[in-house]
């Protein structure tokens, strides 16, 4: 199909997508369940669920454009090369490029033409391009995540659902902190963090961990005692988990107790159970309402998928 075709509706308008698995400690977990692990409880009302093919829920106006204008010649065509032969995002059988000239009701296209422009603008080549688009837009949503006993920072009431999975030895789940508190920052009417735990096998210093701001949850001190955890996570050891637990003023005769609880290891172990569930392997594992995040763990490219699902 000729891209000449499309040269008025592309001066205006084009656009792009939302969320979720950033690879970062890529040490894998076991495809055993931990001997005291417990099925994932069934979906409650606090359980995240996800409509395959739901459009972004925001206003009816077309997303923000890119300009294309600031393509230079080999970047404009890799960029032509790529919208005129991957298909359009809902599964239809004609291109991006017919997709956002001739099909109105395929939002989601317009997400993956704004994407593309900017992968492009970035120097991917067109098959990387196209993987990332694959892995983005071609992955369907994963039927529920269950929140229920989940900590959570943000709007509830918000549009967006973020589910992080990660472990407390693991470096770019540290760094990936940061993030997450300016997209709160940011969205913060908009936006649900909901934090779940995913300690490896090998990571017993992040099994302790998780243990013991579960254990502080329970005296409502969970994200007291998680920041305190990440500002060492270099050096966790019992002392410093219990230096912590006195620091933020837990009871820590009741804390130290409900650590060995079967309550509380079966909140963990059941978090790393439905981890295993959803095939995660490296942590932080993102989803953005029920989508596997796959793109870099950066403030642009993670608000990117955050305005796709409200419609900007």
């Amino acid at each position: 199909m000729k891209h000449r075709r499309s040269r008025g509706l592309l001066r205006g308008v084009l656009l792009i997508a939302v969320l979720v698995v950033a690879g970062a400690c890529s040490k894998r977990a076991s495809q055993t369940r931990p001997k005291s692990a417990r099925p994932a409880p069934a979906a409650s009302p606090a359980t995240i669920t996800s409509e395959v093919g739901k459009p972004p829920t925001g206003s009816d106006s077309l997303p923000a454009p890119f300009d294309l204008g600031k393509l230079d010649a080999f970047k404009r065509k890799v960029y032509d090369q790529v919208v005129n032969s991957e298909a359009s995002a809902c599964g239809k059988g004609h291109s991006l490029l017919h997709s956002i000239e001739h099909d109105s009701s395929c939002r989601a296209s317009l997400y993956a033409v704004r994407y593309v422009a900017r992968l492009a603008d970035a120097g991917f080549s067109e098959s990387e391009i196209g993987e990332k688009v694959k892995r983005r837009f071609r992955a369907p949503r994963v039927p529920s995540i269950d929140v229920s006993q989940a900590p959570h920072l943000g709007s509830p009431a918000g549009r967006v659902k973020i589910v992080e999975f990660a472990d407390y030895q693991c470096d770019h789940c540290k760094e990936t902190q940061t993030l997450m508190h300016r997209l709160l920052a940011d969205y913060s009417e908009d936006v649900a963090l909901y934090f779940k735990h995913f300690p490896f096998r090998q990571h017993i210093n992040a099994l302790n961990a998780a243990l013991g701001a579960t254990a502080a949850q329970k005296q409502g001190k969970f994200w007291q005692f998680h920041e305190k955890v990440w500002e060492s996570s270099d050096r966790l050891c019992p002392a410093v988990l219990e230096g912590i637990a006195r620091e933020i003023g837990l009871d820590f005769p009741r804390w130290y107790a409900d650590v060995g609880t079967d309550e509380v290891r079966g909140r963990v172990y059941r978090d790393r159970t439905e981890g295993i569930g959803l095939e995660i392997h490296r942590t932080p594992a993102i989803f953005v309402n029920g989508r596997r995040y796959s793109d870099d763990l950066d403030l642009p490219s993670l608000k990117d998928w955050i305005d796709e699902e409200l419609g900007r």
